[in-house]
């Protein structure tokens, strides 16, 4: 075999290893879909076509007519490949170093402006072979690509050593890749600078030929070290994700169960923390437990006057006092913004319950000094029994904070709950149910929307649809007023029929405006709903009939219907979005569900409850695990929306947390769709 020949068959070789690397890569794409893989598998794609485009050339070359059209046109395609390559190998590393996406602007462009480049040296190149002038012809096909492959090569060998640098661990493959990456950007410029030495001089020497072989090993090594590597770096991201999931996880339970300001549990804790020490009664029969709801006085006034900061130290300073007052055994917590509960467990005594409570309250009557002045407090309190009062929780915390509301009102300090002999009547749910019917037969019940926005392209995505119901006599009355009965009464399905077909029809009605962008409907749906085996044959008879895609339909699901039944919420989930149909987690935060389940129920969206957004100006904390909650649902290749955003500075911190849709006041109000015509037609929203 001659020399050239072996020069041939060795860069063919070179183009196959590539190929091999290329096709490893787009496979690990398919299972793992990382923008740093798409620009790894693209880049060693375009050296395949480089490397295998120059063995061409040089078959031409050597066997055909040097400055015939096809070899311009084989060396054309080459050269033009070899700048994309380097280019999206650049940000494949990087954003593999990094384990986030990397982006630079107008990625296209560039990648068309280098493969442009590229294309004009080689006819740049073939221009001067034709005129003769074989030594620059050879330095502009050859030697300067090699030398811009090289160099990229070594600053890339570079920028991995110094990632390497910071790894807590050490890894062979890491360190293999490194060194190959390095040692093929040298071979490079070896092989540039040994084959102009050689047209320069118009010699041989003899151990070129065998320079090919040690790039063909070294981009083998290259291939074999970065999959290792590759599978370790997903490894790494895997557990690195597993731990900030659980930690987390931890922090969200830590806020759904506790007050953001003084660190106190929630009603809801309170109420779980009340309910086990209802079982541990069981257990001592002569005891009882003191429920105890403290309010405060006009503290309005007083927080629109000292200003949040100022109103949250005043809390925190108060809940100081009222744990050093009480006995440890009590259980403090803050159900409401001027509202506190404490638990008094194993009382004997009523008359020591009411003793504990007067102390507790004439200490929250003690002057607070602020700024230079005494600001005292108001409070009142109410106080109820377990089990004399109530055997349930929920019941026996409305007993007691029902005690202070008539304490407040009566101007007194503390009152106990006496059971009322006063209950009004319950309401006829025969007449209930017949004014539901009439009010859905006589088309009372309409739907409002409220704009969806995208952060990124700052306009109008969708709308969600909101079901009201326009009483005659009580006005507009939004779904808390008549939901339940509904509900109860079995007329909700109806409703909600009636919901999808009107929200489907409006959405048509939109589509068939073609001055409009097409823009999408969200449909809340029951529990009881979503649980029916025909909801999604049946949503998508209903896009059918009025021609609209289901792509542009998304339907909301609650945490509570998603779990309920697991099992049976995956397939529904699953049959939905086989017809197109997206699906979106509402409120999400406000239930006890794991962010584990988020990654088996596979939604499109994730809908932040609104209680992630309220106070997040003021609290660092919250804004941290706001970022975190919304980076893992990223990370599960799902978008995030945001509701209740009413201020500027909530949209920002939207904006900072990278949340991808907001929807709120701010943005625009629930109203009925004639009423966003003009907004849809201008799109953008003047609120950014």
């Amino acid at each position: 075999m001659s020399s050239y020949d072996f020069a041939i068959a060795n860069q063919l070789a070179q183009g196959l290893a590539s190929l091999l690397l290329a096709f490893l890569l787009w496979l690990f794409l398919r299972l793992r879909r990382r923008r740093y893989l798409l620009h790894l598998a693209l880049s060693f794609s375009a050296l395949t076509i480089s490397l295998t485009g120059g063995a061409a050339s040089l078959a031409l070359g050597q066997y055909g007519d040097p400055l015939g059209l096809p070899r311009q046109m084989v060396t054309v395609i080459a050269l033009g490949a070899l700048p994309p390559h380097l280019i999206w190998l650049w940000l494949g590393i990087h954003g593999s170093i990094r384990l986030k996406s990397f982006r630079i602007r107008r990625e296209p462009q560039l990648i068309i402006a280098g493969a442009f480049v590229g294309m004009m040296v080689a006819v740049l190149a073939g221009w001067l072979a034709a005129r003769g002038m074989t030594g620059p012809a050879h330095g502009v096909r050859h030697t300067l690509p090699y030398l811009a492959g090289g160099a990229t090569y070594i600053a890339l060998s570079l920028a991995m050593f110094r990632a390497r640098g910071q790894a807590s661990e050490f890894q062979i493959s890491p360190l293999v890749a490194t060194l190959s990456f390095g040692a093929y950007g040298l071979h490079l410029v070896y092989s540039a600078s040994l084959t102009t030495w050689m047209v320069v001089q118009e010699t041989f020497i003899p151990h070129s030929q065998y320079v090919g072989l040690a790039g063909l090993l070294l981009l083998m090594t290259i291939a074999l070290s970065s999959v290792i590597w590759l599978l370790e770096t997903e490894q790494r991201r895997a557990s690195s994700a597993r731990d900030q999931a659980r930690a987390a996880e931890r922090r969200l339970l830590y806020f759904r169960t506790h007050d953001p300001a003084t660190g106190l549990p929630n009603r809801r804790q309170m109420q779980d923390l009340l309910g086990r020490e209802m079982l541990a009664l069981r257990r001592k029969p002569e005891s009882q437990i003191g429920i105890l709801s403290v309010g405060l006085h006009q503290f309005k006034v007083v927080s629109e006057a000292m200003g949040q900061h100022q109103t949250e130290d005043l809390m925190r300073e108060l809940t100081r006092r009222i744990r050093d007052r009480q006995p440890r055994r009590f259980l403090l917590g803050r159900t409401g913004e001027r509202d506190f509960l404490i638990l008094m467990p194993d009382i004997r005594r009523r008359d020591r319950a009411i003793a504990h409570a007067t102390a507790i309250l004439d200490q929250v009557r003690q002057p607070f000094r602020r700024n230079d002045h005494d600001l005292v407090l108001k409070p009142s309190g109410g106080l109820c029994f377990a089990p004399d009062d109530a055997t349930t929780a929920p019941d026996l915390i409305q007993y007691a904070e029902r005690a202070q509301m008539q304490a407040a009102a009566a101007g007194e300090d503390l009152l106990l709950h006496r059971s009322r002999t006063d209950q009004p009547e319950p309401r006829d749910m025969l007449q209930v149910e017949s004014e539901l019917r009439r009010a859905h037969k006589d088309g009372q019940f309409v739907l409002f929307y409220q704009p969806l926005i995208s952060i990124r392209q700052r306009c109008i995505i969708g709308f969600e649809a909101l079901l009201r119901w326009e009483h005659p006599e009580r006005g507009l009355l939004n779904p808390a007023y008549f939901l339940q009965d509904a509900s109860a009464l079995g007329v909700l399905d109806e409703l909600e029929d009636q919901l999808f077909d009107n929200a489907v029809a409006q959405l048509a009605d939109w589509h068939s405006d073609f001055s409009l962008t097409p823009v999408t409907v969200s449909i809340n749906v029951s529990p009881q709903r979503f649980t029916q085996p025909d909801l999604p044959d049946r949503l998508s008879e209903i896009c059918a009939r009025h021609g609209v895609s289901p792509e542009f339909v998304n339907l909301e699901i609650t945490e509570n219907s998603a779990i309920s039944d697991f099992e049976a919420g995956l397939e529904t989930i699953g049959r939905l979005r086989e017809r197109g149909i997206k699906v979106s987690l509402d409120d999400f935060g406000t239930g006890y569900s794991a962010l584990a389940h988020l990654q088996r129920l596979k939604v499109d969206y994730v809908k932040l409850d609104r209680s992630f957004i309220t106070g997040i100006e003021s609290d660092d904390r919250q804004l941290a695990l706001t970022h975190a909650i919304v980076e893992l649902i990223h990370s599960l290749d799902m978008q995030v929306v945001a509701e209740g955003v009413e201020t500027r500075e909530q949209l920002g911190y939207m904006i900072k947390c990278r949340v991808d849709f907001v929807q709120g006041f701010l943005l625009g109000k629930p109203l009925p769709a004639a009423d966003y015509r003009d907004m849809l037609e201008k799109r953008h929203i003047t609120a950014f």
